[in-house]
């Protein structure tokens, strides 16, 4: 097995609806392409933030079944989660991966783009969908509609539990899609 990077595990807030759904691992050395400064608009993006570990259970139990040996025996609670991105050889493999515009060495290039997922609604009854990368020059199939049947904006990076050095508020994500 080989390491092809490190970095922190992130996905959609626990508070809000719409957004993406999955976890992604995001890398400690994110690569960006053109960005806009600080978050657009509440309806306009979805955000993608770091995980951190909650392991409370009705407000008062402590509901931990992990081993904590790893981090010295300290408690899990409210810590950022980590995550680790692996390749085993000998097998297929088509690898997405956010906050780069690069592949690992040795891998092809697919495409890259932007990280994309439907909108965020805070207090609302919105449905998640998946992060996806989307190609950066996407084509049109029809032409202008406006029907607002599903959508998708890119997705912008909330920090706090993800380092604001390396993941500033608001700036928007990039993707790759590699093969091996």
């Amino acid at each position: 097995m080989l390491l092809l990077f490190k970095g922190y595990a992130a996905g959609p807030h626990h508070r809000q609806s719409g957004s993406g759904s999955n976890y992604l691992c995001l890398p400690e050395d994110p690569q960006w392409k053109t960005y806009l400064n600080g978050s657009q608009s509440a309806d306009a993006a979805g955000y993608i933030a770091g995980i951190e570990h909650e392991l409370w259970n009705s407000g008062t139990h402590h509901n931990n079944v992990f081993s904590e040996s790893n981090n010295g025996g300290d408690p899990l609670q409210d810590t950022p989660a980590p995550c680790a991105v692996c390749y085993v050889g000998g097998q297929s493999t088509v690898l997405m991966t956010p906050a780069r515009t690069q592949c690992p060495d040795g891998w092809t290039t697919e495409y890259a783009g932007y990280l994309v997922a439907d909108m965020r609604r805070e207090n609302a009854d919105r449905k998640r969908s998946s992060y996806v990368c989307w190609d950066e020059a996407p084509e049109v199939a029809l032409g202008p509609t406006n029907h607002n049947d599903a959508v998708i904006y890119p997705v912008e990076v909330l920090c706090g539990t993800l380092p604001c050095s390396a993941y500033p508020t608001g700036r928007e994500l990039t993707c790759i899609v590699c093969s091996k």
